[in-house]
C-alpha cells in the first residue's frame, strides 16, 4: 500500500481528527490540555481512569515542593482554587525555613492550598478543563497502539471500557503517561532502571545511604541495573471517632512483614483524613514492581491487585494488630472503586532519551559549581524545587544498619530550585511527539523532577509547544523555544527562579524574558530586587548586553571602577562608545588642545582622577537618554526620580534587540 493510500485508509477508519492529542490525564496531562487549549485549535485528552490530575486526584494530597515561590502556571492555579475551596484567603501563613539555604521548607501548609482531599482535586481539575470548549475529554479509555507515517506519529488507537475501539489522528501527540507507552510504541529510545555512578552522577547506581547524616554506606557499588523505585496505592485514610469500618483480613496476611514499619500514616489532609505513605515498610512494594514499566495491560492489572493487597494488609495491621480502629478507608473517596485509588503511584517507569538528557549535575548545584546556583538553562520550560528523592528499589532486609533500603536517598541539603530544558521532552527518532512525564532524565535527576508541581508545568509547556507546532506546521523538534517560552510566560509559568519575583508582578514577563536572554540577571542569592533603584553600573551592563555592544576596553578611566569591578568592562565599553557624556562624563581629549610635539609626542599619561560613581542611582532622564542613544525614535519621558530595575526591564522588553549599533 502506498503512503498516500495508507493515510487515506487511516483517515477513513478513524473516529476523530484533532490538532493536539494528549494521552494520559496525569498532572502533566491536564497541564498539557489547558496549555494547548488556551491557544485555540482542537484538543483531545484521553484518560484511562474516571478522574483528571493523575496522582493529585489519586491519593497524593499535598504539594511536593520546597517553596511556594517556585510554583507557577496551571499548578499554581490549582493551588489557589484548593485554597479558595477550603475558605482560605489573605496573606500566606508565616513559615520558618528548614533548609540549609535559609529559604526553603516543605511548602504544603493547608492554609496555602497545600493540602486537599482526592475528590476535591478531581473536581477542581474537571472544572478547570470545562472552561475550554475546544478541549474534549474521554475517560476510562486506554491506548492500545499508535499510527505512524515513517518516523512521525500521526495517531493513536484506543479502546474504551465497553470494548469499543477507535483511532484518533492528530497533528501533534503528547505522551503524558507515566510509563511512556506512546513514545515506546512509536519507536523512541528509552531507559528503564538506574545508570552507573559517574562524575556527573555520584549518587547513581547501587546505593546504600543514611539520610540523617548524609552518608554513603559501605556496600554501595554504584553499578547499573534495571531496578525501579518502590510503588504503592496512596490510600486515603479517614478518622472515625466512633469506630471505622474494618477491612477483612487480606489473603496471605502476615503481621511480621510490618514488624519494622513506622506504625503510622503520613500527611494529615482536610476532612480528618490522612495519606497512607509509609516507606520503606508499609503500604509500598519494592522489586515485585519491576515488570510494570514494560508490562502489558493485563500485567499492570495484576500488579494493581498486588499493590491493593499490600495497602489493605497495612491498614489491617493498623486496625487489628495496633488497635487503631478509629482509622479506615475514607468512605467518600473513590466511591465506585471500593474507596481505593484508581491508579498505582508509579514514581518512575520508562524514561525516554531526548534531545537533552538531564543528570544529577542539573539538580545538585555543587557538582558544576560551588554555590546554590544550578546550571543556567536559557532553553528552560519549567522550574521545580524538590530534593533528589530516590526510594528503595529492593525490600529492606538488613536491619543492623539505619538506611531505609538499597536505593533510597534524600539529598535535601544539596538541592535547590532548578530548570528543566525543552529538549528533555523531545524524544529522539520520533517526530510529532512530546513527552513531559516520562521525560529524558537519569534516574537520579528524575527523582527530583518527578514531582507533580513540576510535571504539571512541564505538561503545560508540552501543550503550548504542541499547539504552536500544529498551528505553524513546524515539528516540535524544530520549534523555536523562545516562542514556547513567550506563551508560557503569558500563561504565568515560571522559567527562571527568583525568590522575590511574584507571578503577578507587572514586570514578571519582562524580567523572566530578559533573564533567559542573559541581558538582565538577578543576584547570586537568587533574588532580583525588582523594585530597587537601578544603579549606574547596572545600567551600563544592561545597555551593553541588550544592544549587543562589542566589548571595548582601551584603559582604566575611573578611580572607583577598578579592573576588578564586576562592571569594569561594561563601563569602559560605554566610555569607548562615547555614551558616558549622557551621564555627565564628557571625553577628556578636547581639554588637551591642538597637537604640541613636546607635550604629545611621548607616551606619558596623567593619573586617572575621575569617578564614575557606579552605585549612584540613575535618574529617569538619564535612563531615557541612554536608551534613545541606540534607537531611531525616542521613548516617551518618565516621571522624575530614580528608575527601578523593574521599570528598566519593562523598557528593554518593549524594544527589539537591535543590530548595527557597533561601529
Amino acid at each position: 500500500m502506498s503512503r498516500i493510500a495508507f493515510l487515506l485508509f487511516v483517515a477513513t477508519a478513524c473516529h476523530a481528527q484533532v490538532d493536539v492529542l494528549i494521552v494520559g490525564g496525569s498532572s502533566s496531562g491536564i497541564g498539557a490540555a489547558i496549555g494547548a487549549a488556551r491557544l485555540g485549535g482542537s484538543v483531545l485528552l484521553v484518560e484511562d481512569t474516571p478522574v483528571l490530575g493523575g496522582m493529585l486526584s489519586n491519593g497524593i494530597s499535598n504539594i511536593d515542593s520546597y517553596s511556594y515561590e517556585s510554583l507557577s502556571g496551571v499548578f499554581d492555579e490549582f493551588r489557589q482554587q484548593v485554597r479558595a475551596h477550603y475558605g482560605y484567603s489573605g496573606p500566606l501563613p508565616p513559615h520558618k525555613a528548614s533548609h540549609v539555604d535559609g529559604h526553603s521548607f516543605a511548602a504544603h501548609q493547608a492554609e496555602a492550598g497545600g493540602r486537599w482531599e482526592p475528590h476535591v482535586a478531581a473536581r477542581i481539575f474537571q472544572q478547570m478543563a470545562a472552561r475550554y470548549p475546544n478541549l474534549q475529554i474521554r475517560y476510562r479509555t486506554v491506548a492500545t497502539g499508535v499510527v505512524m507515517d515513517g518516523r512521525r506519529i500521526v495517531g493513536v488507537h484506543f479502546e474504551d471500557e465497553k470494548g469499543q475501539k477507535s483511532t484518533v489522528l492528530a497533528k501533534v501527540v503528547v505522551d503524558a503517561t507515566h510509563e511512556g507507552d506512546i513514545a515506546a510504541w512509536a519507536g523512541a529510545p528509552y531507559r528503564v532502571g538506574r545508570e552507573a555512578r559517574s562524575p556527573l552522577e555520584p549518587h547513581a547506581g547501587h546505593m546504600f545511604f543514611y539520610n540523617a547524616t548524609n552518608e554513603i554506606l559501605p556496600g554501595s557499588t554504584g553499578r547499573q541495573d534495571q531496578a525501579i523505585p518502590s510503588s504503592g496505592l496512596r490510600v486515603c485514610i479517614k478518622k472515625y471517632p466512633s469506630g471505622a469500618p474494618l477491612v477483612a483480613r487480606p489473603a496471605g496476611y502476615d503481621p511480621e512483614q510490618f514488624k519494622y514499619s513506622s506504625k503510622g500514616l503520613s500527611t494529615e489532609v482536610p476532612g480528618e483524613k490522612f495519606e497512607m505513605n509509609v516507606n520503606p515498610i508499609g503500604n509500598e512494594i519494592q522489586e515485585l514492581n519491576w515488570t510494570w514499566p514494560e508490562g502489558s495491560l493485563a500485567e499492570r492489572r495484576r500488579l494493581y491487585e498486588l499493590h491493593k493487597n499490600r495497602a489493605l494488609s497495612y491498614l489491617y495491621y493498623l486496625q487489628h494488630d495496633l488497635g487503631r480502629t478509629d482509622l479506615g478507608l475514607a468512605d467518600d473517596e473513590f466511591v465506585d472503586n471500593g474507596n481505593l485509588p484508581y491508579r498505582v503511584f508509579i514514581r518512575e517507569a520508562r524514561r525516554v532519551e531526548g534531545e537533552v538528557m538531564m543528570t544529577e549535575a542539573d539538580i545538585n548545584p555543587f557538582l558544576s559549581g560551588n554555590t546554590w546556583l544550578t546550571p543556567f538553562r536559557p532553553d528552560s520550560i519549567a522550574v521545580g524545587e524538590y530534593p533528589i528523592d530516590a526510594k528503595p528499589v529492593r525490600p529492606k532486609t538488613d536491619f543492623t544498619k539505619p538506611d531505609k533500603g538499597e536505593g533510597d536517598f534524600y539529598l535535601i541539603d544539596v538541592t535547590t530550585a532548578f530548570q528543566v530544558p525543552y529538549g528533555a521532552m523531545v524524544p529522539k527518532q520520533v517526530e510529532g511527539l512530546l513527552v513531559p512525564t516520562a521525560l529524558s532524565a537519569t534516574h537520579v535527576s528524575f527523582s527530583a523532577v518527578r514531582m507533580d508541581p513540576t510535571w504539571t508545568v512541564l505538561g503545560q509547556a508540552a501543550g503550548v509547544a504542541a499547539a504552536l507546532s500544529a498551528k505553524t506546521q513546524v515539528s516540535p523538534r524544530q520549534l523555536a523555544v523562545s516562542k514556547v517560552q513567550s506563551e508560557l510566560l503569558r500563561q504565568k509559568a515560571r522559567l527562571v527562579f527568583y525568590w522575590d519575583l511574584p507571578l503577578d508582578h507587572p514586570a514578571f514577563e519582562a524580567i523572566e524574558t530578559l533573564s533567559l536572554r542573559g541581558s538582565f540577571r538577578g543576584f547570586p542569592d537568587r533574588t532580583f530586587h525588582p523594585d530597587a533603584s537601578l544603579t549606574r553600573a547596572q545600567a551600563a551592563a544592561l545597555i551593553v548586553k541588550h544592544f549587543g555592544l562589542w566589548p571595548s576596553v582601551s584603559g582604566h578611566h575611573f578611580t572607583d571602577v577598578p579592573y576588578t569591578h564586576w562592571a569594569f568592562r561594561d563601563v569602559e565599553t560605554l566610555h569607548d562608545q562615547h555614551v558616558l557624556e549622557l551621564l555627565g562624563l564628557p571625553p577628556l581629549w578636547p581639554q588637551a588642545g591642538p597637537y604640541r610635539g613636546p607635550v604629545h609626542a611621548g607616551f606619558a599619561k596623567p593619573a586617572t582622577a575621575r569617578q564614575f560613581l557606579p552605585d549612584q542611582l540613575v535618574t529617569s532622564q538619564e535612563w531615557r537618554n541612554l536608551l534613545n542613544r541606540f534607537r531611531s525614535n525616542s521613548l516617551p519621558p518618565l516621571p522624575p526620580g530614580p528608575v527601578s530595575r523593574a521599570r528598566a526591564a519593562l523598557d528593554l522588553y518593549s524594544l527589539p534587540v537591535q543590530e548595527g549599533v557597533n561601529p
